[in-house]
């Protein structure tokens, strides 16, 4: 039993620090249907749960498994686009712009210390799997 006590990111932090580690890389636009983007989500969270040390709270996401779809990923790309960290152009996620510089991004990341690379990691993961 680990005795550290580090306060999990919040699935909200998560996600706008992978957002923030697609930009820190490089990646200006993603491409992808709304399943596709989803599935690549979950994709994310699987690879998050099973191979990472990343503590995250993610007991307000939903996805379901019949449609593939999840309302909590729905309700944080809409509050990503309000808070200008997105932008997706068209009513569908055919296209969705990271509006973060470079910069931004790593500095975004600086506070994430050793979890930096892992966020990363798990980033491009989502933008491969969109790549599929």
């Amino acid at each position: 039993m680990s005795t550290a006590s580090v306060e999990p990111l919040s699935a909200r932090e998560f996600g706008e620090a992978l957002i923030a580690a697609m930009a820190a890389q490089g990646t200006e636009e993603i491409t992808g249907t709304q399943p596709q983007v989803h599935r690549a989500f979950r994709n994310v969270l699987t690879e998050l749960t099973a191979n990472t040390n990343l503590a995250v709270d993610l007991s307000d996401v939903d996805y379901d498994p019949l449609y593939g779809l999840s309302g909590w990923l729905d309700e944080f790309l809409a509050r990503a686009q309000r808070d200008l960290l997105i932008s997706f152009p068209n009513p569908s996620y055919d296209r969705i712009e990271i509006k973060l510089t470079r910069g931004e991004g790593e500095e975004h990341l600086s506070q994430y210390k050793n979890d930096a690379e892992v966020l990363k990691r798990l980033s491009s993961l989502f933008v491969n799997e969109l790549q599929v």
